[in-house]
């Protein structure tokens, strides 16, 4: 009949003094010699340190990556602020990667609003007009995101004083420098002048109008 030890329930010979799993002297036989106590502590020690040091990894790598999650949802939000803010007004648009060129249109200005038809830039997909009595006036440019929202901006690359871009996708290239830039939120992609895309001006979206407070536009400055 098999013999078990009754402190971890091994196996053990019929006629063993003490569990060769544990070290604990088995019922009715004289205890464990001291040795094998000894040894049977530091196992056991050793099993329990074991565990405390696994348990507080696990307690450090839980509050990393609690710390982690936090730190990325409190992370601002990217892009232009205000694209991120506009809301969506239309359908997404969609352009051809063989490229959309801009389209010179003329605007009104309505009590202190400039007044961009809504339906001539989804016909248009891409357009630019002068505002100002002075010749050449300051170039203004306004599209529909792939997000169905309406940029407008000042249509203009600073550093390499470009006026020009065209669309790619979802990419907004300068056609002097080709510094390249997503259109959905102006986030800079590639080229040297990356930190100065044309710089969105707010608008809004009434009926078939896009209106921009004209003091946006009159009291721009140059950023470089």
């Amino acid at each position: 009949m098999a013999k078990f030890c009754s402190e971890c329930g091994k196996a053990v010979e019929q006629n063993a003094n003490f569990c060769i799993g544990c070290g604990a002297p088995l019922a009715g036989v004289t205890p464990a010699k001291p040795e094998w106590q000894a040894k049977r502590q530091k196992v056991l020690g050793g099993q329990l340190n074991s565990f405390t040091r696994n348990r507080k990894t696990w307690v450090i790598l839980g509050a990393v990556a609690l710390l982690g999650a936090w730190f990325f949802i409190n992370l601002p939000a990217s892009g232009n602020p205000i694209i991120m803010d506009s809301p969506v007004v239309t359908n997404p648009a969609s352009y051809s990667l063989t490229g959309e060129w801009m389209n010179d249109v003329t605007v009104t200005v309505d009590k202190g609003s400039i007044v961009i038809p809504l339906n001539l830039v989804k016909e248009k997909k891409f357009v630019r007009f002068m505002y100002g009595n002075q010749d050449p006036g300051l170039p203004v440019l306004a599209y529909i995101t792939n997000e169905g929202k309406v940029v407008t901006a000042i249509s203009m690359c600073e550093p390499c004083n470009s006026t020009a871009f065209h669309i790619k996708g979802q990419d907004l290239i300068c056609n002097s420098c080709g510094t390249t830039w997503n259109l959905n939120d102006l986030e800079a992609i590639s080229g040297s002048c990356g930190r100065f895309p044309p710089d969105a001006v707010p608008n809004t979206v009434v009926g078939n109008e896009i209106r921009i407070d004209e003091q946006f536009v009159a009291n721009w400055r140059r950023r470089v």
